[in-house]
């Protein structure tokens, strides 16, 4: 690997936007360890790929203390030892409770694809139901998403 810079995939499903932000501060946070961070529609993305990346970022909006649908059926349409070797985390913006559940739930369907992951962090933005987009992410919930990106690239 020596000579190779480390390569990240941060994957998200958003309605109003939250999670793209997430996302970008996870990936500035890989960057800023010198990880190439490749962001994308968890839509766009192709089981096959997940095999060119050392480190994969997963983020959801929580629905009822659940990831997004899309989320749950793309990581269960995974190979099961389709992230062996590989470092994982997950995110989730939420707007009225249990992002911390939805984060766990993530965290499982990863490990049961064999691999190594890191506590996902769960920032509140956002407004239930998502009848209206709501309040963004907050400066200080950020600053702990380019963290988690940091300690992604850091285990990774």
């Amino acid at each position: 690997m020596l000579g190779r810079k480390k390569k990240a995939l941060v994957l998200y499903h958003t309605k109003t936007g939250h999670t793209a932000d997430a996302a970008k501060a996870v990936a500035r946070g890989l960057e800023s360890r010198r990880v190439r961070p490749t962001v994308k529609r968890i839509k766009e993305a192709r089981p096959d790929e997940l095999a060119d990346y050392d480190m994969i970022a997963v983020g959801s909006p929580t629905r009822g203390a659940k990831p997004a649908r899309v989320v749950k059926r793309f990581l269960k349409s995974l190979d099961k030892k389709a992230l062996k070797g590989k470092t994982a985390t997950s995110f989730s913006p939420y707007a009225g409770f249990r992002g911390k559940a939805a984060v766990r739930r993530m965290g499982r369907l990863l490990r049961r694809r064999k691999a190594k992951v890191l506590r996902g962090v769960a920032v509140k933005a956002g407004a239930p139901l998502s009848l209206w987009k709501g309040p963004d992410i907050r400066e200080k919930d950020m600053r702990r998403l380019e963290d988690l990106g940091r300690k992604l690239a850091k285990k990774g």
